[in-house]
């Protein structure tokens, strides 16, 4: 029984030792941190609520808004809450997980182009609440290499030929060139710095330029073969890894020539993804190890520069242990994406058990036309559950675009893939449902936390309809940040305790919320001799003026006596139809490579 008790309780401890001390920040002039750091603390429980109801009015729900805060406990209140409050144990004692980087988005070709657009005011006004301590505060962000599906023009950095699907191979990498749309990307990356200095910045390539590539084509046809859309030959040359190599290299060395460090780096997105459209390529574990062991693990590591293997689905998990495996000493953490059919995201456990010291990260996950007048949980849907896992940080897909869900391939790819901000016009921007909803977690999440086992509390997982689950972090000033999602259909009373901490904290989590409390540290509170606490922020938050009520729940319990509350009237999903953009043909799918061996 000693021996069962142990591996069931001991073991799933022990295994968390992930850190983040060995990845890096992109620097910059501008500001890091903010509220839950040591030198700016929690110095009172608050709380933040976004709705997740996209109205068809804007500003007509709470986002980012004060709630009521939670209470301290006293002993005095003998009031029956109706329903009878959760209650929700923290394991602070051994329960620490994983060490937290932070939550962010994707830049594209898209949201460099559509923030391009903006006056210049309102282009720095957007970057500040998106970057800022005093806006969205995001930790991490992902760029593309080269084009994308959310690219207008296709490109790589070496096309060696009069189009993206007419190159010859350049083996010196003599034409490599970032092109207009790659500087105007690295430009925008290094703008981002003067808002915040402390992201942790990763690059991901689509695809490697066509001529490293069995088929010679950036981009391969869209073919429909029933139920695959794979093009077999669209995938890596090995003969080619001297110049994949060569092609990382140059474009990490442009990036800092500019002042913009690199501090993560995938060698393919979604590697198993070999379709045609738009860029993508498969890249073999064994393939990608090599790439490694022939150069490219050390020139990221005499750069610092952290090897994330992967960067796709929880349905294949062996890829990523593979690489650690056949790339021994190269490879710093995990990446996952939430597109797998069912989503399981044990398999981050599993990995953690078998790999305890390599953090892991949902580097993507996007939203596909979310409908108004309907619940949107897409967001908390991949970035609660893979926290709870043992992932580090989260970002979610393509962070600008305008009001058509572009500028993206004609060809094919995402259609109908929303961001965080949607420009109208060079003097007009939307920020989305998802954008407050990201900043339920950016903003108060820091750099440093500790992520902390939940003992009771949580019902239900993102594939059910009906859940209430959270996540608590700890951070670096010894405040909690604990985030709430609510989609059960009635407001919940939350009773919050500590395993370690005789505080127990009282408060209200509104139906179909995200829903975020800010608890002080134990030290702060015997300091101040802190009772109940007020909903006065200690710090400036933009953006979270609205005071109007939001949707309404329904429920039922029983406390002394009974109660009865209104049904709910609302949907409880999001739904998404097809796009109906149509596409081009994509042009020179027939190309010969003149020199294909070396």
């Amino acid at each position: 029984m000693l021996l069962i008790y142990l591996l069931t309780t001991l073991l799933p401890l022990l295994s968390f030792a992930q850190s983040i001390k060995n990845l890096g920040s992109s620097g910059g002039n501008g500001p890091s941190g903010g509220i839950g750091d040591v030198n700016n603390p929690v110095l009172k429980a608050q709380s933040f609520v976004t709705d997740a109801f996209i109205p068809l009015k804007q500003n007509t729900t709470r986002q980012l808004a004060h709630g009521k805060p939670p209470v301290l406990e006293d002993g005095t209140n003998t009031t029956q809450a109706c329903p009878p409050p959760r209650t929700i144990l923290i394991d602070d004692l051994p329960g620490k997980r994983q060490e937290m980087v932070g939550f962010g988005y994707s830049w594209t070709d898209s949201s460099v182009e559509v923030l391009n657009r903006l006056t210049p005011e309102l282009q720095d006004q957007v970057l500040k609440e998106l970057f800022s301590p005093e806006g969205n505060n995001m930790g991490m962000m992902r760029h593309t290499i080269g084009s994308s599906d959310m690219s207008g023009r296709q490109y790589s950095f070496d096309d060696n030929g009069p189009g993206f699907n007419e190159g010859q191979p350049d083996l010196s990498l003599s034409n490599f060139d970032l092109g207009e749309d790659g500087t105007a990307m690295l430009e925008m990356l290094a703008r981002m710095g003067s808002y915040k200095s402390d992201v942790f910045r990763i690059g991901s390539p689509w695809s490697y330029p066509g001529w490293m590539k069995h088929n010679g084509l950036f981009i391969a046809p869209n073919l429909d073969a029933g139920t695959s859309y794979n093009v077999l030959n669209n995938s890596f040359d090995r003969q080619y890894i001297p110049q994949a190599i060569e092609y990382f290299t140059k474009y990490l060395d442009a990036y800092a020539s500019r002042g913009v460090r690199v501090n993560g780096l995938t060698l393919m997105n979604e590697p198993l993804n070999y379709k045609g459209g738009y860029p993508c390529m498969y890249l073999d574990s064994a393939d990608g190890a090599d790439i490694l062991n022939h150069g490219l693990g050390t020139v990221l590591k005499d750069r610092d520069i952290a090897l994330l293997a992967y960067d796709h689905n929880t349905d294949q998990p062996m890829y990523p242990s593979q690489m650690l495996q056949r790339a021994e000493g190269y490879v710093d953490a995990a990446a996952w994406h939430c597109y797998a059919y069912l989503a399981n995201y044990s398999v981050m456990d599993d990995f953690n058990y078998a790999y305890p010291e390599t953090p892991q990260f949902m580097t993507e996950c996007s939203n596909y036309l979310p409908q108004t007048a309907a619940l949107n949980w897409q967001v908390v849907n991949a970035f609660v559950p893979a926290v709870q896992h043992g992932a580090a940080g989260a970002s979610m897909w393509v962070l600008a675009t305008d009001p058509d869900f572009g500028p993206h391939s004609p060809y094919g790819g995402c259609a109908g893939c929303q961001g965080a901000i949607i420009v109208n016009s060079s003097t007009s921007y939307l920020k989305t449902n998802d954008y407050y909803v990201v900043g339920q977690f950016s903003r108060f999440i820091r750099r440093g936390a500790f992520n902390y086992r939940v003992l009771k509390g949580n019902e239900g997982n993102h594939l059910k309809p009906n859940q209430f689950n959270l996540i608590a972090a700890q951070n670096p000033d010894r405040s909690w940040a604990i985030v709430f999602v609510n989609n059960l259909n009635r407001t919940e009373n939350v009773r919050l305790e500590f395993t370690g901490s005789a505080n127990v904290w009282e408060g209200v989590v509104p139906n179909s919320t995200v829903t975020t409390w800010l608890i002080p540290a134990d030290e702060v509170l015997r300091k101040n001799e802190t009772g109940p606490s007020t909903s006065t922020p200690p710090f400036a938050l933009y953006n979270a003026t609205s005071t109007a009520a939001g949707p309404t729940g329904a429920g039922g319990g029983k406390g002394n006596g009974s109660c009865v509350l209104p049904p709910v009237t609302l949907s409880t999903t999001s739904s998404a139809t097809s796009s109906t953009t149509p596409l081009i043909p994509v042009p020179h799918t027939i190309n010969v490579i003149e020199q294909n061996v070396l």
